[in-house]
């Protein structure tokens, strides 16, 4: 995408060296990308030799006001940015102005404090302040870079749905641990410009406190505070004790002379850099707990309230050495930064689906949304709560649950749908499952706008006198409405022709057999004898054909043992060989363990996920012939007819009698033809290609992974 960045300057700041990390990372994406700046600085340079174009307005002083806006509105034009990304306040405004005059790109703004400063701005800080403040419901979205300063922009009118939180990335191939040589008495280092912000007051009352310790103080700024500061330290007998150093260009060296570094500011901090550069650098940090200082530390205990010398000065005294460079890579390093933006401008994609609880077809869902991070995605769940719907929130994923009673829409569920369509603005519309199909047609009628719409179905369907009867409606409609997605995706071949046989379009149709992350479930040791049957207790499990199978198995293998594991599974009615283990979250160790696999479904299974998931840990199964169970085992002689325990009974003890306890060839099939990564390639490209997505006529590829 051309992405083009605006900032009042290019100077050395923690927002520009960001600004330079997160460019420069966005262009190796391969966007292309420009920064346009009110006045230069020495980044510029820095950013022109990556190769991004930057643009110097020159604004001239600070009453230059319609000459600049018309400079920056001929740059701009000649720019024909997709996104326009303001940096700061001033920036962010300019952003929005600049909307009409140049395409009407999509307007992002960033946040880069936790707590204004405006009252030292004069009358002019104080408005643009306002101005920010009634005009951020015009941006698209807004990004901070502190869960604190949106939670303090949100309380002064920011609109809630449009923040997102993206933290600082730090370097870490330049902030990384340097040779240290700790002396007899800790150092402890403060680093930051000479401003009441920081609070170095506090840090000195503090280090009075902390007898037979070093103290160095790094930065440059108002010379009266330094003086103040200077005669602080003086009255507080720390003269001999406190080294005050100005600004350094080479902080990792820096860095390696301190034992600890302390932060103390007393307001204003959002992402601290200061604190991620040391941590990178392997130095443990003590810090006040203002902005986010606390969620990078990650420590309560090396926290103390702001402006609290008493509290400082504990957390120096009871001081342990440690490295804490492992968490900077894995939550704030510059890939994760850029990562994380870059979904930012990827298609935005709102899931609309049943429900969020047990089941192949929402695992699958989950799994698909972590696979793909570089799209945006929401999730609505008609019904309420589930299993994934906290997954997906830990990892940042919009999750709505309209509550619903099943089977039954209220008004105020379809209100609320309403609205997320409203505030999320989807790119694509995704409907999961029958109901979620539904769904996302009443969702494409409230956007007003062409979106395109894709709906997806997770089972088969042999007769619609086995549905109920809300379900068949549904079914039946869904096939009348079937000229409005652009594409109707399958996850079995024989799904795909039971559908169309009842009126779905052929020419949208595209099968997309379901993926396993073959990390997951891998071989394990089996337990000789054990046969399973893993699977919510609804009808088309058929639960009695194995049941009555296991009789017929222990009468004469009566060393076999049998466990049933799924949702309400301790509802049924069983023999005492047989182990009930209801619900578990230990599938794959489980699913490992077992001798043999046993799915006894007599109907609705399209893709049954808990043949493939036995089959790549390497499990002999066997299973009644429904929906795409001969297409996933391929040839076999393990597949019976539906409803015949005896015909299930005998093909377990095949197995048995021949002494079999693991299938490597069964993995070897899942490895070619049905892997996780297979599937997200295919969901990935279809999102991605934007003219199949909006050509109504594109006569859609069927996918067939083998053909027997």
């Amino acid at each position: 995408m051309k992405i083009a960045f605006i900032i009042r300057d290019l100077g050395h700041g923690g927002a520009q060296r960001q600004l330079v990390l997160l460019t420069k990372g966005l262009a190796r994406e391969g966007h292309t990308i420009s920064v346009m700046h009110f006045y230069n600085g020495a980044f510029r340079a820095e950013l022109e030799a990556a190769g991004i174009q930057t643009h110097c307005i020159g604004k001239k002083n600070r009453w230059d006001l319609l000459g600049f806006f018309f400079r920056l509105v001929k740059t701009a034009r000649r720019v024909e940015p997709e996104v326009l990304h303001g940096y700061l306040a001033e920036s962010n405004l300019m952003a929005l102005l600049l909307k009409p005059f140049c395409g009407f790109p999509r307007i992002l703004w960033g946040v880069r404090d936790s707590q204004t400063d405006a009252h030292l701005w004069g009358i002019l800080g104080k408005l643009s302040f306002r101005l920010n403040c009634l005009l951020a419901r015009f941006a698209d979205l807004i990004i901070c870079n502190s869960k604190a300063g949106s939670d303090y922009y949100c309380a002064r009118g920011y609109p809630r749905h449009k923040m997102c939180v993206i933290p600082n990335g730090i370097d870490t191939e330049r902030f990384k641990p340097q040779p240290h040589q700790p002396g007899k008495a800790p150092t402890f280092g403060l680093v930051g410009r000479m401003s009441p912000m920081k609070d170095i007051a506090t840090f000195l009352r503090a280090a009075a406190l902390v007898p037979q310790s070093k103290f160095v103080i790094v930065g440059s700024g108002d010379p009266t505070y330094e003086r103040e500061m200077r005669t602080l330290a003086a009255s507080l007998g720390l003269a001999d004790r406190v080294i005050c150093l100005p600004a350094q260009n080479d902080m990792p060296s820096v860095y390696a002379t301190f034992d600890c570094l302390v932060n103390s500011s007393a307001f204003g901090e959002g992402f601290s850099n200061v604190i991620g550069e040391a941590m990178a650098c392997g130095v443990p940090c003590i810090a006040s707990d203002v902005g986010d200082s606390a969620w990078i530390i990650g420590d309560k205990s090396q926290i103390f309230p702001a402006g609290d010398h008493l509290a400082l000065a504990q957390c120096m005294r009871v001081f342990q050495p440690h490295n804490p460079r492992q968490r900077i890579i894995e939550e704030f390093s510059v890939e994760q930064l850029i990562q994380r933006t870059s979904r930012l401008f990827g298609k935005k994609v709102l899931w609309l689906t049943t429900g969020l609880g047990s089941g192949g077809a929402e695992m699958m869902l989950s799994q698909i949304i972590h696979g793909l991070p570089k799209l945006q995605h929401a999730v609505v769940s008609l019904t309420s709560g589930g299993k994934y719907a906290e997954t997906l929130r830990k990892v940042g994923v919009e999750v709505h649950s309209l509550d619903m009673p099943a089977g039954r829409p209220t008004l105020r569920s379809l209100w609320r749908l309403f609205k997320v369509v409203r505030q999320t603005k989807p790119d694509v519309l995704m409907g999961w499952m029958y109901h979620g199909c539904l769904a996302a047609v009443l969702a494409k009628c409230m956007r007003f706008k062409q979106v395109p719409m894709i709906w997806n179905i997770r089972q088969s369907l042999y007769d619609l006198k086995l549905e109920k009867r809300g379900s068949a409606f549904i079914i039946r409609m869904l096939a009348k409405l079937s000229w409005l997605p652009q594409r109707i995706t399958y996850n079995a071949q024989l799904s795909a022709k039971q559908h169309e046989a009842i009126g779905y379009r052929e020419a949208r149709t595209q099968i997309i057999a379901n993926g396993f992350d073959l990390t997951k479930w891998q071989p394990g040791t089996p337990t000789r004898g054990l046969i399973g049957r893993f699977g919510r207790n609804a009808s088309m499990k058929d639960y009695p054909t194995f049941i009555e199978a296991a009789k017929i198995i222990h009468a004469k293998h009566p060393e076999a043992r049998f466990i049933i594991v799924g949702t309400e599974t301790e509802k049924l009615d069983v023999p005492t060989f047989i182990e009930v283990l209801g619900e578990r979250h230990d599938l794959p160790e489980l699913t490992a363990s077992l001798n043999i696999a046993v799915s006894s479904s007599s109907f609705g299974e399209g893709f049954p996920n808990v043949i493939g998931e036995a089959m790549a840990c390497g499990v002999p199964v066997v299973a009644t012939d429904i929906g795409d169970t001969r297409w996933v085992m391929g040839q076999t002689d393990h597949i019976v007819a539906p409803g015949d325990p005896q015909a299930l009974a005998n093909a377990c003890m095949e197995i048995l009698d021949a002494d079999i306890t693991q299938d490597l060839v069964a993995r070897e099939r899942i490895e070619r033809h049905f892997s996780l990564q297979n599937a997200l390639k295919q969901f990935e490209t279809m999102f991605m290609s934007s003219d199949a997505l909006t050509r109504r006529s594109t006569v859609l590829p069927t996918y067939q992974p083998c053909v027997e």
